[in-house]
């Protein structure tokens, strides 16, 4: 058979041939976010940077935008020569330019042709998820200077363009250089560690060995494991709002263990489980998070044996369909208690040739203290289903509302079936999934005390109040913030509050201008939840702020004015005994905030002396 194949790559050979050494003249920056599907296919967080002669890394994240049903995205090219030439004349070129067929081609495609340099590329993108891609060229020695594109097709059909900023070739020789881009970060799980192994309704404690196989140093790396409702899929019971594990800075062949302890389903079936770990990272300490490198480690699980369960079943029993619970989502995503949601729950006929036909789904919630957690707003918890052939779903929705005095957890919602196969009638399954339950946090403040409530500039004012935890859930790193233009910010830590306690702030403000408006001083409460995330409320106090009284200037009117002065003045009221009076009322408040405020320390210290033996 005639190799017809590699005429192509011949005359791509011969063209570059053709132009090497005349220097190549580089084209315009084009904007990817209007080109073909870029904008839903392709994230690039930074444009890819090469030497002309050496090779360059292109790294991208393809995204599948499509449903459960849809296929999946396999494989990536780059575009030949004449696809090139389109896709250009289409960006920058006129249609009706008569220049030669590949002059486009010729002045701009910056890649050395061999005959894998067109070969496709695997990347089986499932749908709904991502996934990072990197592909390596060799650039055109005889690029200039300045941005040039590589355009490719996925599964010959979608279009993707990428920008590249190529540096001129400095005359150095690097012809055997590697993809040291690639390599720079990249991470390896479970060395050197035995595939832990956990039996059903027990606790499995286990540690993924992680190590940076990268060449330079990885900041702030983090591991997020992923969840799966489906017990088929995840066998862990899933008690936690998420799994997401901070391992801190990472050196070059340094290994880290990323613990878990993991409570195994009751349900789960014997088998090697993979577990999904995303892995981000900062390139330098303070910079953005990568794009997460999927990373994937198995578990072995004792489950209960099927042959044994089923010893006593009758043959029928045997050919009963298996429906399990294919996704699920919640509307909105977070569960608040007392506030209503929608459970989207899709359901899957997983059996390969049984169907199930008059299924009745009913949905029990987790109870405590003998109530449920959920209830349903219309009070029907099932719901049913005609018929569900093999591999087919069903889609159900239902209205709950969590209880307002939930705890903030994740609670169990099982899902029990009833229904019929062909040769098996009235089955009766179940399925659990756990929905996590979050409490708003709230708080509010006692009486603010600010004594005194008028100081000069320089002078000190001491505000106390308290802060109540109102809410069921702990206030974490909790601050209170002073600011206004008349006085100095000033932030003061409280810590961290418990449901149903109080935090004190007992602070002094100085005066820093005088006041120029209405004297209203804002207090910026803020405070952490268990995630970090900040939240800030606010509150007024009033504080007036004047200009401090020159004393020393009336000292001195009354010195010149002398004793005649006084005597000649004698008919009228002394002046000052009310000075004196005035001068003897700001210090008495001075010493009454003092005393006050070693009371109060005081007070506290005598109360950690008590904690202090109560623990003892």
């Amino acid at each position: 058979m005639k190799q017809w194949w590699k005429w192509p790559v011949i005359l791509l050979a011969a063209c570059f041939l053709a132009f090497a050494g005349t220097g190549t003249a580089q084209a315009e920056m084009l904007d990817t976010t209007n080109f073909g599907d870029n904008a839903e296919t392709v994230t690039i967080s930074k444009v890819p940077r090469g030497k002309a002669g050496s090779k360059i890394s292109i790294r991208m994240t393809i995204h599948n935008t499509g449903t459960k049903g849809d296929n999946y995205l396999e494989k990536i090219r780059l575009v030949n020569a004449y696809e090139y030439e389109k896709f250009m004349r289409d960006q920058f070129g006129d249609e009706d330019d008569d220049a030669s067929e590949l002059a486009w081609y010729d002045s701009s495609f910056p890649f050395e042709a061999t005959s894998e340099t067109f070969a496709e590329k695997e990347i089986n993108v499932k749908p709904g998820s991502s996934k990072s891609v990197t592909l390596t060229y060799r650039l055109r020695r005889d690029l200039a200077a300045g941005y040039y594109q590589a355009f490719f097709y996925i599964d010959d059909n979608l279009r993707i363009g990428v920008n590249l900023w190529v540096s001129a070739y400095d005359g150095s020789t690097d012809e055997d250089d590697e993809d040291t881009e690639s390599l720079d970060y990249s991470f390896s799980t479970g060395n050197n560690q035995m595939t832990p192994v956990g039996a059903y309704g027990q606790v499995l404690d286990f540690g993924v060995n992680l190590i940076n196989t990268g060449l330079k140093k990885a900041y702030d790396v983090r591991v997020d494991m992923q969840l799966d409702a489906d017990v088929t899929k995840f066998p862990f019971a899933i008690n936690e709002g998420n799994y997401l594990r901070t391992m801190g800075d990472m050196e070059p062949g340094q290994m880290v263990t990323v613990p878990y302890t993991m409570v195994v389903r009751d349900d789960v079936k014997t088998g090697f489980f993979p577990i999904t770990y995303l892995i981000t990272y900062r390139e330098e300490e303070g910079g953005e998070f990568s794009e997460p490198v999927e990373k994937v480690f198995y578990v072995r699980i004792e489950g209960e044996d099927d042959d044994e369960l089923d010893a006593d079943a009758g043959e029928q029993e045997r050919t009963k369909a298996r429906i399990i619970v294919d996704s699920f989502e919640t509307v909105p995503a977070e569960i608040y208690a007392g506030q209503p949601f929608e459970l989207r729950i899709r359901m899957k006929n997983a059996s390969s040739d049984v169907s199930a036909s008059n299924i009745m789904f009913t949905f029990e919630s987790e109870e405590v203290e003998n109530s449920p957690i959920f209830t349903s707003d219309t009070g029907s918890t099932s719901v049913v289903v005609n018929s569900l052939s093999p591999g087919s779903t069903a889609d159900l929705t239902m209205l709950f509302v969590p209880s307002p005095t939930a705890e903030q957890k994740s609670y169990r919602m099982t899902i029990k079936e009833q229904y019929d196969s062909p040769e098996f009638k009235n089955a009766e399954e179940e399925v659990k999934i756990a929905l996590p339950v979050r409490q708003e946090p709230r708080l509010n403040t006692s009486t603010i005390e600010v004594m005194p409530e008028s100081i000069e500039v320089g002078s000190e004012t001491n505000v106390m109040f308290g802060i109540n935890n109102t809410g069921k859930v702990l206030l974490y790193n909790v601050m209170a913030r002073f600011e206004a233009d008349s006085v100095q910010t000033v932030e003061t830590y409280v810590g961290n509050i418990k449901p149903g306690e109080t935090g004190n702030v007992d602070t002094m403000l100085t005066g820093a201008a005088p006041t120029m408006d209405d004297g209203r001083v804002r207090i910026i409460i803020s405070y952490e939840d268990e995630n970090g995330i900040v939240t800030e409320t606010e509150k007024e106090m009033l504080l007036f702020v004047t200009e401090p009284v020159d004393m020393s200037a009336g000292m001195d009117m009354m010195g010149d004015m002398g004793m005649e002065g006084m005597e000649e003045e004698a008919s009228g009221p002394p002046l000052w005994p009310a000075g004196l009076a005035a001068v003897a009322a700001a210090a008495g408040i001075l010493v009454f905030v003092r005393i006050r405020r070693r009371k109060k320390n005081a007070g506290m210290k005598e109360e950690e002396e008590d904690l202090d033996d109560e623990i003892s």
